[in-house]
């Protein structure tokens, strides 16, 4: 093969070089490649490669470890944490974890000192161990199919109590003589809201009715 088969002719290429030249509105290089390839794309022009700006690129690795990170001076950037829950978001996380039986749950929604008052029961259940060990109790005997539904729940004007009103269901049917409310009063622990006290009120299944009058 000789030097003068490897050499393009001016007007050969000047065609394809004008045409990638004339026009400011493509920089791209790749039309040119593809008409050297006789007007054919080339496979470099059909891979799509996804790129990253460098600012965006950036700002997602700052943002992964504001969530993962921790303060102790070591990253340069301040960690930011997520706000506490609503007390209405505590309320009805602690259902779901009453009605699942979940007690690791329940024991870190409740303040180490909390108290749980049933006016069904003449004494008030104290700390954590003792209220769930009551639940515990509780659970066992509503058994698998009896749960709790969730009405409404209502946040007072005081921010760190809420009312919930609910009754019970088996099958996802009603059961008579199951409607109460309970009252979930809050504190703040180590920066962190739980629950102080419980108050619950159930439907007394007696109803003496004009007897009372």
């Amino acid at each position: 093969m000789t030097m003068a088969s490897l050499t393009l002719t001016r007007s050969q290429i000047s065609f394809p070089l004008e045409a990638c030249t004339s026009s400011n509105k493509n920089n791209n290089k790749r039309p040119c490649i593809a008409r050297l390839y006789g007007n054919k794309t080339h496979f470099i022009n059909l891979v799509a490669k996804p790129t990253l700006l460098p600012n965006l690129r950036k700002k997602c690795s700052i943002d992964k470890w504001k969530a993962r990170g921790s303060d102790d001076g070591s990253c340069g950037v301040a960690p930011e944490f997520l706000p506490n829950p609503s007390a209405v978001h505590i309320v009805h996380e602690f259902y779901e974890a009453f009605n699942k039986k979940d007690t690791e749950t329940l024991k870190q929604l409740l303040s180490p000192n909390c108290v749980y008052q049933d006016l069904l029961f003449y004494t008030a259940y104290e700390g954590q161990e003792s209220i769930i060990s009551f639940w515990e109790s509780v659970m066992n005997a509503m058994g698998p199919n009896i749960h709790v539904f969730v009405e409404d729940v209502k946040e007072s004007n005081n921010v760190m109590m809420v009312t919930a009103f609910m009754h019970l269901e088996w099958k996802d049917k009603k059961l008579p003589f199951t409607n109460g409310c309970r009252f979930f009063t809050f504190e703040e622990v180590e920066g962190k809201m739980l629950i102080s006290k419980i108050t619950s009120v159930e439907e007394f299944p007696l109803k003496p009715g004009e007897l009372v009058l």
